[in-house]
């Protein structure tokens, strides 16, 4: 028998097993526990405690020798049938105790529908080159693949259902919850950007290809490492749309691969899914703990490794590594953002010496490039890395206001004289306005413009001590309960469950202060929902500490 053959056979008897499970399962007295929750087996509404009989069916049938559509098992986001319809593919040999990633697979506009099988066409345009048998041997993954419906997009209610379907699919798997994956084609490269843009703490890695999108978000997802894909040629979506969210993520300091054809068209994804080096790097990603080392890979070292410096020197030397696992490395330039640019000493091992640096924050970027992996179609490969270089002058006097933000709002001068810059240096969350009067306060506009959501703030300054000051109000939510949430500073946290409306009532001013030490040349300020509503903050000030300028501990005006 041939290997296509028993792919297929085994197909037909996974099949057979999962139809005989679903079977016993109606005919079982048990029927009557049938979960509320969607279930993953398509047609077949299967309680979890029946999976254990479809998995040992299932493994009597045995595994097919790569995946094909026919691996693939049948889903809906509803249990009448009426939702997303979505495929997924479980990997065999599951380990008990072991959780396993997920790639969530976003077709293009061609393969809407209802049928629950276009995305697949084309062995999934060939993101199927990701299940291949050597990929899973590396590391055994699970894909889902949702349908879009026909005239629809991946944005919305219908995105943040196919999102959600990896929770669906946690309900019943051993899923690995920081390692979750996404990447697409075509509207599904651009339902990938949005999909990491409305949820940025959801993924450890994306991969978009031959798509396009606002770059307005791209600060709020520089953390997450991307992979983009895309052809100069490309007549249905222009290359221009990658290479735009490409500069927007290095330019928030994001460390981001691009690989950049010269050839091959709109449909350059089937030879872009089989790179050599993009399952192996994909897999290595977690949430929140990016592997920087996986190549291709570059890296600054030298002043630091970490993403800031400050130093009172003029000039700045750079020092670092590139590795693009055995292809060819032949550039690495350096450019300082808004001012010079240039070419670095070596490739694998690299060197700058005398970057000029202008007084204040100077982000620069280092980019290593080379040919293509396929050379049939040209075209280069870049990946970089990127330091926030802050040039600083003697330190600031205790008392002096070394940063104010009205977050949120625009530039405005407090009843005190303090002037607070138009929102900036945020990462992530969103803004809103309100017209009320204030208590506790003279800035009554202020505290009527804020950024809600999880969000964080990241101010470059001089190492040193400094307080912090968060202010506060709530002039949306009308009791008590209705906006929980934490913050911290420097990776301490320092609200933990925080009520504005509880501590000083409806449309009432409140600040708090912090005494922190910046070590890093950099103030991280970060901002998460709790249990109940959103995150919010209205100002912030940050003045240099010292001793006497205030007491330590965190305290309320």
């Amino acid at each position: 028998m041939s290997k296509r053959s028993r792919r297929r056979e085994a197909a037909r008897w996974r099949g057979v097993c999962q139809a005989a499970a679903c079977a016993a399962w109606r005919n079982a007295e048990w029927r009557r526990a049938r979960v509320a929750r969607p279930i993953l087996s398509g047609e077949c509404t299967m309680p979890a405690f029946w999976r254990p009989v479809l998995a040992v069916l299932l493994a009597c049938a045995g595994a097919a020798d790569a995946a094909t559509r026919d691996d693939f098992l049948y889903g809906n986001s509803e249990p009448d049938g009426t939702g997303l319809p979505f495929r997924y593919f479980v990997p065999p040999d599951l380990v008990p105790g072991t959780h396993y990633p997920v790639i969530l697979f976003l077709h293009g506009s061609g393969e809407r529908g209802a049928d629950n099988e276009a995305q697949l066409d084309n062995a999934a345009n060939g993101a199927m080159q990701l299940l291949d048998d050597a990929n899973l041997a590396l590391q055994p993954v699970f894909m889902i693949a949702p349908q879009c419906p026909a005239g629809g997009w991946w944005s919305g209610a219908t995105l943040a259902t196919a999102i959600g379907l990896i929770d669906q699919l946690a309900d019943e798997y051993p899923i690995d919850m920081d390692r979750l994956y996404i990447t697409g084609l075509s509207m599904g490269g651009m339902g990938t950007w949005s999909a990491v843009t409305s949820q940025p703490a959801r993924f450890a890695a994306a991969v978009p290809m031959s798509g396009n999108g606002a770059t307005g978000p791209a600060a709020s997802v520089a953390h997450v490492p991307f992979w983009f894909f895309h052809a100069a040629n490309d007549g249905t979506v222009g290359v221009a749309g990658s290479d735009d969210l490409v500069d927007a993520l290095r330019a928030s300091g994001a460390s981001t691969i691009y690989t950049r054809y010269a050839l091959g068209g709109h449909g350059i994804w089937t030879v872009a899914y089989r790179h050599p080096l993009l399952f192996p790097w994909l897999v290595t990603q977690r949430r929140g703990v990016p592997d920087p080392a996986t190549p291709p890979s570059l890296r600054i070292t030298s002043p630091t490794s970490a993403a800031a410096w400050t130093t009172p020197d003029p000039l700045l030397d750079l020092a670092g590594s590139a590795v693009q696992g055995g292809l060819s490395i032949d550039a690495v330039e350096w450019v300082v953002r808004g001012g010079a640019s240039g070419g670095a000493t070596g490739t694998a091992a690299w060197s700058v010496d005398g970057i000029a640096l202008a007084p204040g924050p100077n982000r620069i970027g280092v980019i290593a490039g080379g040919p293509s992996e396929h050379a049939t179609y040209a075209g280069r490969v870049t990946f970089n890395d990127s330091l926030l270089a802050t040039r600083s002058g003697p330190p600031p006097e205790p008392g002096t206001v070394v940063a104010a933000i009205n977050a949120g709002g625009p530039a405005y001068v407090g009843a005190d004289g303090t002037a607070y810059l138009a929102d900036t240096a945020f990462e992530g969350g969103s803004t809103q306005v309100s017209a009320h009067a204030v208590a506790n306060t003279e800035d009554d506009a202020l505290y009527n413009d804020w950024r809600w959501g999880d969000f964080a703030y990241r101010l470059p300054l001089p190492d040193g001590p400094y307080a912090v000051e968060l202010h506060f109000a709530d002039t949306y939510n009308s009791a008590a309960g209705q906006r929980v949430f934490d913050a911290s500073i420097e990776g301490a946290l320092v609200l933990d469950d925080y009520d504005i409306i509880a501590s000083v009532g409806i449309d009432a001013a409140v600040v708090f202060r912090h005494d922190v030490v910046v070590s890093d040349g950099m103030l991280d300020l970060v901002f998460a929902n709790g249990s109940a509503g959103s995150a919010r903050v209205d100002a912030l000030r940050v003045i240099r500490g010292g001793e006497g300028i205030f007491a330590d501990g965190f305290e309320a005006n």
